[in-house]
């Protein structure tokens, strides 16, 4: 299988799979060949008004002269800026972990734990103001929470420089809308205290659950961020105070650094929990001793250790990590059951928290429709993650995916190791694939129809243009020339003709001279 030269950026990074996706870029995973490590890699994509490359240039290398300025341990660091394929790529470490706006759609966060990632986001923004540069982009999504407890601050991609002018143009509102401070709506000079705007709505989503200024439609989202007030929060605890400062309309009101920092060390320091009720003397019967009754926050919760599995009660109202626990020392059918019994949301929560061998086994216990509904109620890239956990299965698993809609699969295989969904969809019939290739990265799509070979492939090309000749052009723009020639001898010779004139200019050339056989090799 022909695959080195469509995913071998400047001979050296392999491309494993799509980890995040942006209107500024894609984030790839890839293998590091010369130094044996993981990285991951942002793909500046074409923004839709076409910029020019001249412009994706600069922006690629602000973005690492920006994170290159700051010294702190929250800031992701850059390795390396390169431009291959007509993109610019950023490489930076690999962080193992997950974004705050993953944890966010598992529900709202305690307030020490909001906190603590607040602290270290905050100290982030610090470094960078000092720097004169502003971030510009605070969001969930650029909060990286490592496995490790780390916390980082990821993607100055639209960040400012003191000094420098922009390059946004004619992107008044180049970012997240509904993060943005007034001032900046309004195009007033900005500074610190904008970033700070944009950390208190993060504030608010974190532990509400939800976005405070998001609406429907961009007026309306633009007026509740000029005029409105934020909701009342539902549950309002030691930080509701820091971010209704943090989101006053005037920013020369708003909640300074030294403050915040003052208050996040508080909650973070503050008790625990509150102090337990006294314990009550139980008075005993004619046969039994007399016993201290704690109350109830005061125990220390276990399972009952003689029960056997069958007898344990539903998982429903435990949380991911303690659902978890229990099914781990299941046998898969038993804790199938118990799965197919929680909201599939759930499930798939405590599903992604087991070790990847034992998920797989309950997933391909389940019955194939609420294995599908568990997929289709979690994140993207826990849904890729647990489909990969079943490939130990790929017939079960290839099942499963066919279940999913187009879409849903789709956005599925893109956060799963490609090998991995090549194998699956080369187990699906040609129309089926072609259309959750169509709702993939075209970059995913690439890779399986390179991956399966021309014999699988030539059908599944042929149904995806049959879907959109523009959409399979995109595919086999980054498909070697080599390949590309192969599948088109195999087509229809009106239905190759259309796809070829569809090509990029310089692939369409390229894959030109291997029709002719005066291509080179790759």
């Amino acid at each position: 299988m022909d695959r080195g030269p469509v995913h071998l950026l400047k001979n050296r990074y392999a491309l494993v799979r799509l980890i995040g996706a942006g209107g500024m870029g894609d984030v790839w995973l890839a293998d590091d060949r010369m130094l044996g490590r993981q990285v991951a890699i942002k793909e500046l994509v074409i923004s839709d008004d076409g910029e020019p490359l001249s412009v994706r240039r600069k922006r690629a290398l602000r973005e690492a002269r920006a994170a290159a300025a700051i010294e702190h341990p929250s800031v992701v660091d850059i390795y390396d800026v390169f431009e291959e394929q007509d993109r610019p790529w950023i490489v930076m470490p690999y962080i193992r972990g997950r974004s705050l706006r993953d944890l966010i759609e598992d529900g709202p966060l305690a307030a020490r734990e909001v906190a603590r990632i607040g602290l270290r986001v905050l100290g982030a923004l610090e470094a960078a103001h000092r720097a004169d540069v502003l971030h510009r982009d605070v969001k969930p999504a650029n909060i990286l929470v490592g496995d490790d407890g780390r916390v980082y601050l990821a993607d100055f991609g639209i960040a400012h420089v003191a000094g420098q002018s922009t390059l946004t143009g004619r992107h008044a509102f180049v970012g997240t809308l509904e993060f943005m401070a007034p001032e900046r709506i309004e195009g007033r000079p900005l500074g610190p205290a904008s970033d700070l705007w944009s950390l208190g709505v993060t504030f608010f989503c974190a532990l509400e659950g939800y976005s405070p200024f998001r609406h429907d439609d961009v007026p309306a989202m633009m007026r509740a961020i000029l005029d409105l007030p934020p909701p009342k929060p539902a549950r309002p605890g030691p930080l509701a105070g820091a971010v209704e400062r943090l989101l006053d309309k005037d920013p020369r009101r708003r909640m300074t650094a030294p403050e915040l920092r003052a208050v996040l060390r508080t909650v973070i320091d503050g008790p625990r929990v509150p102090s337990p009720p006294e314990p009550t003397l139980v008075e005993p019967g004619r046969s039994t001793p007399p016993t201290l009754k704690l109350p109830r926050e005061g125990r220390e919760e276990r399972p009952p250790a003689a029960r056997p599995p069958e007898a344990t009660e539903g998982l429903g109202g435990l949380g991911p990590a303690e659902a978890a626990r229990r099914i781990s020392g299941m046998d898969a059918d038993t804790a199938a059951r118990l799965c197919a019994a929680m909201p599939p949301k759930a499930a798939g929560q405590a599903l992604a928290e087991l070790e990847p061998q034992v998920a797989g086994q309950v997933l391909a216990a389940l019955p194939g429709t609420t294995a599908a509904a568990v997929l289709a109620a979690v994140a993207h890239r826990t849904a890729g993650r647990l489909l990969e956990t079943m490939t130990s299965s790929p017939a079960r698993a290839a099942s499963v995916l066919r279940t999913l809609n187009a879409s849903r699969a789709g956005h599925t295989i893109d956060h799963m190791d490609l090998d991995r969904a090549s194998e699956l969809l080369a187990r699906i019939r040609p129309g089926e694939a072609a259309r959750i290739l169509a709702h993939a990265h075209a970059r995913t799509a690439a890779y399986v129809v390179q991956a399966v070979g021309a014999a699988p492939a030539v059908p599944m090309v042929e149904a995806l243009s049959a879907v959109s000749v523009r959409q399979a052009c995109g595919v086999l723009a980054y498909v070697s020339p080599k390949t590309v020639a192969t599948l088109l001898r195999a087509l229809p010779r009106d239905r190759a003709g259309m796809i070829l004139e569809g090509l990029p200019p310089s692939a369409r050339d390229q894959v030109r001279r291997h029709l002719r056989g005066t291509g080179s090799e790759g």
